[in-house]
């Protein structure tokens, strides 16, 4: 599994940079999401077809010069025990 941490949900929906959607694809690894205390795993199997749309254009990275599309998924944290991220 690759695992993603993510600041901001959008209507609903985060936004993962293509290059993770992409190695996870390759690989047949499923992603697991975090935001702060939440968690959202999407198995494998299941990856293309939670697809909900990806950006119309791509995006700048902070830290290089690279540019990256998101691939859009709707939130759907599982319910977790707090005590596992403290």
């Amino acid at each position: 599994m690759i695992e993603i941490k993510v600041k901001t949900i959008w209507q609903g929906q985060v936004g993962i940079r293509d290059k993770y959607v992409q190695e996870a694809l390759k690989q047949k690894n499923g992603l697991i999401i975090r935001k702060e205390n939440e968690i959202m795993i999407i198995p494998a199997e299941e990856l293309e077809a939670k697809i909900k749309g990806v950006s119309e254009k791509p995006f700048k990275d902070r830290f290089s010069e690279k540019q990256h599309f998101l691939f859009y998924f709707d939130w759907k944290p599982m319910q977790v025990n707090k005590t596992l991220f403290e």
